[in-house]
């Protein structure tokens, strides 16, 4: 019986330790396959970005000079009245198509892992006001109001990509007066802990629940196209940059009421800022109570 019982269980033993082989045996089958897959679809999207980059920088060249060109015969005195319409066709089509290339060339390069931020000193409330006299302007040409709201303290200098933040703010703003046709567009800033928040809220047509991920995606419009005369990848690079930037981007919206879109960016406040000193101002001397100076000197 004793004898039994013992092989029994090494019988049980061995047919446990099998299974357990053959499942691990199968975990290694699908992770090598799954390694494949990551390194195939990482060839792939490198492949692609290049495509892309390739393409769009021979693209960009002519382009150039047919801007360029236009600008010339639009300038020149000598060029008759009734061409000038056929040429501000051409140079709205052509900025047109030169978005559409740096939209790409933006996407490529955050996608390939090539875009490199550069943070500098930025005026803070400066910048804003420039984004505000952008907007105003803009805004009154479809007779809409636009505000700047400044909701505490704001910090004089702070440090980022200015680059990156206008074109992430510019993106959210010029969507928001595109898809608004009464009433008005606000951006609304704060400023708490390093980081900056920045709500831009209109009147607009708002967007469906089931569009919102939607508008995100390249060449997506949330169904709402009669509106845009965007490429359809403004908001996707505005996620990937406000990603790379390490901030979050969330939006809400009503049909038929507005949209309201929230991006939070880390800007840390410059204390002794170097874009406030006058580098032009020579030091003549020392201005101030009369102090008591030793000068030690050993030879």
């Amino acid at each position: 019986m004793t004898r039994e019982s013992r092989r029994v269980a090494q019988e049980e033993s061995e047919r446990q330790t099998s299974l357990l082989i053959q499942e691990i045996d199968a975990h290694e089958k699908t992770d090598q396959a799954l390694q494949k897959a990551k390194e195939a679809s990482e060839a792939a999207n490198a492949a692609k970005s290049r495509y892309i980059t390739g393409l769009s920088h021979e693209l960009r060249t002519p382009l150039n000079s047919i801007l360029g060109f236009t600008q010339i015969l639009q300038r020149d005195t000598t060029t008759p009245p009734h061409h000038q319409d056929p040429l501000a066709t051409i140079m709205r089509s052509s900025s047109h198509l030169l978005s559409l290339i740096n939209g790409l060339l933006d996407v490529a390069k955050i996608e390939a892992g090539k875009l490199k931020l550069e943070p500098t000193e930025i005026l803070f409330q400066e910048f804003l006001h420039d984004l505000e006299k952008m907007f105003a302007s803009t805004a009154q040409e479809k007779n809409l109001g636009f505000r700047l709201e400044l909701e505490g303290r704001m910090p004089m200098v702070v440090r980022g990509d200015e680059k990156r933040v206008r074109q992430i703010l510019i993106n959210l703003l010029g969507n928001a007066v595109n898809f608004t046709d009464s009433g008005e567009v606000v951006l609304r800033v704060s400023y708490r802990r390093e980081t900056a928040i920045f709500d831009i809220v209109d009147s607009g047509i708002g967007i469906a629940p089931e569009q919102i991920e939607r508008i995100f995606q390249p060449f997506e419009r949330g169904g709402q196209t009669r509106h845009d005369n965007g490429v359809g990848l403004g908001l996707t690079i505005t996620r990937m940059l406000t990603a790379l930037m390490g901030g979050a981007l969330s939006v809400s919206s009503t049909p038929g009421e507005g949209t309201h879109f929230k991006v939070r960016l880390f800007l840390s406040e410059v204390r002794v800022p170097k874009a406030v000193i006058d580098v032009n101002h020579d030091v003549v001397g020392y201005d101030g109570e009369r102090r008591l100076v030793l000068v030690v000197d050993d030879h």
